[in-house]
């Protein structure tokens, strides 16, 4: 069959017709707007013009009610996704991609922590005001027993224990951070290591700033010539952690912080080679923290003796006469480890709003200008830290 002219005509203005149809429908709906929903709850939305119908494409997962002309809540039921279409009768179409989450479905736990050693003298003097500040302090497991409540103002009395774990849930952790960088300024405190890790709900991240030390194994033999094999033990800041999100504002951490150091002192030989001992401080511990807040552990205590020895400069180090011109003397150096926990939780599905490109009405693709400003080289390109 050939097409005449006119039928050729007819042809080619339905499908202008058309074209003009999908490009009035797209310029409609300007975007996809995407809207992230915990199960359970709602999510009202207000229009500029009336409600004509609305679709949801999967109502068991999500289901739209329209309460008044403008507005209309957004029920989240199950976790999953869904589309919901808002036609309005200005002849606006709002689209709406819904994902309805649940209270841990695609969100990590991200965990700042610092490790500080302060000396004992130090934290004497924040220890009073721990106690007796100006609000409420939850008391973990340990020294005090069950948890207890402390009023505002009431006194505490604190036994002559020389090991004790405390945890403080309620703390003003701003002012404490602050207060150990003042005393690392006067070297009464040191920053061992401030390391931030994320993990994934209920999955274990670990970290470790140390070292592997070499320790010769003699293997079983009965020659008397038995072969010795390389074991490698790890030492340093270790801090082990598994979080898991209970609810909007709750995270449950099993936290595992610990600080192993070599002991030359305590040397053994084997083998012929000389092997250090470990000193080391650990502690386990599983409790509730709200999100943002910190959670401060301490306790492990350390007690070293210094042997210093002063004298007459030159003449203090003469070979026997040495000893008349210098004295020796031992001080006693008491530290306490502080381990500050401060756990967040991120959603990492969704988008950096410099990362989201605005859409053109009369087109599929991203405006032209928005891609120019994500290239890099560009005048209006966003810097990277």
């Amino acid at each position: 069959m050939i097409a005449t002219p006119r039928v050729r005509g007819f042809i080619v203005a339905v499908i202008s017709v058309l074209a003009l149809g999908v490009r009035a429908s797209w310029a409609q709906e300007t975007s996809v707007t995407a809207l992230d929903v915990m199960t359970g709850r709602s999510y009202p939305i207000t229009f500029p013009a009336a409600i004509s119908k609305v679709s949801v494409a999967n109502a068991d997962i999500a289901d739209v009610v329209v309460i008044s002309e403008r507005e209309l809540v957004i029920n989240a039921k199950v976790a999953g996704e869904t589309d919901a279409i808002v036609y309005l009768t200005s002849g606006v179409r709002q689209h709406y991609r819904i994902s309805v989450l649940s209270s841990s479905q695609r969100q990590q736990i991200v965990v700042a922590i610092k490790f500080a050693e302060v000396r004992r003298d130090v934290l004497r003097e924040i220890g009073t005001s721990a106690l007796y500040r100006d609000a409420d302090v939850a008391v973990g497991s340990g020294l005090f027993g069950a948890q207890t409540n402390i009023p505002r103002g009431s006194p505490v009395s604190v036994s002559g224990a020389t090991q004790f774990l405390s945890v403080l849930t309620d703390f003003d952790t701003d002012r404490l951070l602050a207060f150990i960088s003042l005393q690392e300024q006067k070297g009464r405190a040191r920053s061992l290591a401030e390391p931030k890790l994320m993990a994934a709900n209920r999955e274990k991240a670990s970290f470790l700033a140390g070292g592997e030390l070499p320790i010769p194994v003699a293997q079983g033999s009965n020659t008397g010539n038995a072969p010795i094999s390389i074991q490698y033990r790890e030492f340093g800041v270790r801090l082990t952690f598994t979080g898991e999100i209970i609810n909007d504002s709750l995270v449950k951490l099993t936290i595992e912080p610990e600080v192993s150091s070599l002991d030359f002192g305590n040397a053994i030989i084997i083998s012929g080679f000389r092997v250090p001992a470990f000193r080391t401080r650990r502690i386990s511990t599983t409790v509730d923290v709200r999100r943002n807040e910190s959670l401060i552990i301490s306790g492990m205590f350390n007690d070293e003796q210094e042997r210093v020895r002063t004298g007459i400069p030159l003449l203090m180090d003469l070979p026997i006469l040495g000893s008349l011109f210098s004295s020796t003397r031992y001080q006693k150096a008491e530290s306490e480890l502080l381990v500050v926990v401060t756990p967040t939780v991120f959603n990492p599905l969704r988008p950096r709003r410099q990362d989201i490109l605005p859409m053109r009405p009369d087109t599929a693709l991203p405006a032209r200008e928005a891609i120019e400003k994500r290239l890099p080289g560009s005048a209006t390109a966003p810097k990277r830290p």
